[in-house]
């Protein structure tokens, strides 16, 4: 089943955010504080991965192919937090109804199993915010269209789309969030993203589109009225706005 965006006209993707995204700035950005934070979070993967190679009797990291920007597939690594017989090209829907342990619920569900990908962050392959990098598989199954918008970019750790209600489904049902980041990314955008995602460790509860503020955004049409920025919103979800 193909998921398919309401409209068949996809947004351009703005060219400063564009710049931005894939410029000089924010690699830097992404390589200073990658390599901090893959030292420090070091002992902590070492313990997971003992933790999930005693509770699955498994090899503890679990890795898959994803798609990187320009379409190039790239080996993403997470700590096991599922069990060998779960399908390798699960989706959430799948992996919500499969047979798990605590340790795998534990550590799947406070997002521990995704620290090592600030190796990814490293090497240069994901960035710390961006679209999520799909599998080619379920990527397939998405308006095409779509999916090349959001190749355009380094896929990333977190991004509109993990901080969003819509996290609990598919990406491809929710193309607006990754639409407004690439249509507006930039040091605000990226920074409030940042926030958010440390914020869901305390307590702060993911958003509907219409509830992300408007400064986090450039598009002139989001600073009237509420009633106006729904609107536009939806068009973003939709893909009618250019």
């Amino acid at each position: 089943m193909r998921h398919q965006s309401n409209a068949p006209n996809q947004p351009a993707a703005d060219r400063q955010s564009m710049r931005y995204a894939n410029g000089r700035t924010k690699r830097i950005f992404d390589l200073g504080t990658g390599v901090v934070l893959s030292i420090v979070t070091a002992p902590i993967i070492l313990l997971l991965a003992v933790g999930s190679a005693v509770s699955f009797r498994a090899w503890p990291l679990f890795v898959q192919d994803r798609l990187g920007r320009g379409g190039r597939s790239f080996t993403f690594i997470k700590v096991r937090s599922l069990p060998t017989s779960t399908p390798p090209g699960a989706d959430k829907y799948v992996i919500a109804h499969a047979t798990n342990n605590r340790w795998g619920r534990i550590i799947r569900g406070s997002h521990l199993d995704e620290l090592p990908q600030f190796w990814l962050v490293v090497t240069g392959r994901m960035s710390l915010v961006g679209p999520r990098p799909e599998m080619p598989t379920l990527a397939a199954t998405f308006d095409a269209a779509f999916v090349a918008e959001r190749l355009t970019v380094r896929p990333g750790i977190t991004g509109p789309w993990q901080v969003s209600i819509a996290s609990k489904g598919l990406i491809g049902e929710a193309p607006g969030f990754d639409r407004l980041y690439l249509a507006h990314a930039g040091p605000r955008l990226d920074a409030w993203i940042m926030f958010r995602t440390i914020g869901t460790f305390v307590g702060l509860r993911p958003l509907p589109l219409e509830r992300f503020p408007n400064w986090i955004v450039n598009h002139p049409a989001l600073h009237g009225t509420p009633a106006a920025n729904a609107d536009v919103l939806r068009d973003w979800q939709s893909g009618e706005v250019n």
